[in-house]
């Protein structure tokens, strides 16, 4: 208990209080692993909603094919800021970088794991990964650390299991219906396309509370804004504009009914079946964030998390401080 206290208290002194005021910088480019994705709804409905530019910013998003990629991005100067998993912020920090998150979008995991259908016929477990051809979003994205989960919960180690990167979307699907994979972990609405299509079944879930507890022993954070520390530090009023619209945003979500997000985002996202995107949408809703701010708790959780199958992690001091903060939401909610 006094750690969280602790933890709390040092998320909301990090950075100096930020108020209302001009961004130091109106353009700004965020980088995310397949913004089609509903993981990520919550910055297409900023951007289709209009939230960024009533915050005063010109927001570019570039769109790569998992995570990691989007994450390479802005530590290759391409992107100011990441919409991605929390957790990188952990990773990250075992490697020497300081990232910070500064407004979650989901609240659970959100990812699944579904499995050919011969094979889950007689699925016993993660132990029944072993020898399997498994597609993530990328190497190294949040989707590949939900498989080495998986893998470390079923005694297996890296190497028993071969990773591909498939992407999100269509591209996933595709890849899977072509018989390339035994196994795939990605989102929605890539999963419920392949269970609807019959040749596949769901045998591990994370979209729910219960599902990412029955994994993980805990809901963790997932999709967030997140950045360098010193972008944070020289642009307080930029991140501030970010997490308004995001913060709207996520309001928005929560009190619209499925038909009416429907109508809001593009056409693509449909996949070219509205009533499965509703569906998966419908499933898809326990997972979002209610207020846009990262639970002290969960951020513990995930450190446990990794460190149960990530060795560079269980083998570091990681200041969990650093990597978040809820400053700029509690500023976002307190002017409501």
């Amino acid at each position: 208990m006094r750690f969280l206290l602790v933890l709390l208290f040092s998320s909301c002194l990090t950075f100096p209080a930020a108020i209302a005021a001009d961004p130091e910088k109106k353009r700004v480019t965020i980088a995310v692993g397949g913004k089609a994705a509903l993981y990520y709804l919550p910055l297409s409905l900023a951007e289709q909603l209009g939230y960024f530019s009533d915050a005063g910013l010109d927001v570019e998003i570039l769109d790569f094919p998992g995570g990691a990629k989007a994450l390479q991005a802005m530590m290759g100067g391409s992107a100011d800021v990441v919409s991605g998993g929390f957790d990188h912020t952990i990773v990250m920090q075992a490697r020497g970088q300081k990232l910070t998150a500064f407004v979650l979008q989901g609240a659970t995991p959100g990812i699944s794991l579904v499995v050919v259908k011969d094979k889950a016929q007689i699925w016993r477990g993660p132990q029944d990964l072993k020898g399997m051809k498994i597609g993530v979003t990328a190497p190294g994205s949040s989707t590949n650390m939900f498989v080495e989960a998986l893998l470390a919960r079923g005694g297996l180690k890296h190497d028993d299991a071969s990773i591909i990167g498939v992407g999100t979307g269509q591209s996933a699907v595709a890849a899977m219906q072509a018989g390339h994979l035994d196994a795939l972990a990605n989102i929605e609405p890539a999963i419920s396309m392949l269970v609807r299509g019959g040749k596949v079944v769901e045998t591990v879930e994370t979209i729910s509370v219960e599902g990412a507890r029955r994994l993980y022993g805990a809901a963790l954070p997932s999709g967030s804004l997140y950045t360098k520390r010193n972008f944070i530090r020289d642009n307080p009023h930029t991140v501030q504009a970010l997490t308004d619209a995001m913060v709207r945003a996520l309001q928005w979500l929560n009190a619209a009914s499925d038909e009416q997000v429907a109508k809001r985002v593009p056409r693509h996202y449909l996949l070219g079946d509205r009533p499965l995107y509703l569906a998966a949408l419908k499933r898809q809703r326990p997972s979002y964030s209610k207020d846009g701010r990262i639970p002290p708790q969960a951020v513990q959780a995930t450190l446990k998390a990794l460190a149960g199958f990530h060795e560079p992690i269980s083998k570091r001091t990681i200041r969990l401080e650093e990597t978040f903060t809820n400053r700029f939401v509690d500023a976002a909610l307190a002017r409501q």
